[in-house]
């Protein structure tokens, strides 16, 4: 038994000694994901940037800027967010007032992606991005309290 517990904690001793040592190599793989990565989201061999479709802006650390805005007539504001390091859209939301439902969407020639308000006071969220050459619009659709009817408002 005690034979195979040393074994053993060599074994686990070594295994860390590797880690480590991979760390030193490649210390990029430490932080991934702290930073934009272009490579994970862009130009995709070609594809004309849509390896960015569907992908968290967030997540992906595409940091943006604001190409058009529009307040609904629910009192959300809806932005078209776009990155130039990631080169793609995303629908950016803020519901101040809280209480107003609906659903945030991209929308570009060949994808949409959507995500619906959770209706708090100070609610911000975002739709998954579109690639560039999807010449996306940012919308939200929603059921106006006034009236009753669904209505959309985009900004592009």
């Amino acid at each position: 038994m005690t034979i195979s517990f040393i074994r053993r904690a060599r074994g686990a001793v070594a295994a860390a000694a590797l880690a480590v040592a991979a760390l030193a190599v490649t210390p990029g793989a430490a932080v991934a994901g702290t930073n934009a990565d272009p490579d994970l989201c862009r130009n995709g061999g070609g594809s004309g940037y849509l390896s960015c479709n569907g992908k968290d802006p967030s997540a992906l650390g595409c940091n943006g800027e604001t190409k058009a805005s529009v307040k609904a007539k629910n009192g959300v504001f809806i932005e078209l967010r776009y990155s130039s390091t990631c080169q793609a859209y995303w629908t950016r939301y803020t519901n101040s007032a809280g209480g107003s439902t609906g659903t945030a969407w991209i929308r570009g020639n060949s994808v949409s992606y959507k995500k619906d308000l959770a209706a708090y006071a100070n609610e911000t969220g975002w739709t998954p991005m579109a690639a560039a050459n999807q010449n996306p619009r940012a919308c939200l659709v929603f059921r106006y309290a006034g009236t009753g009817e669904w209505l959309e408002s985009c900004a592009n």
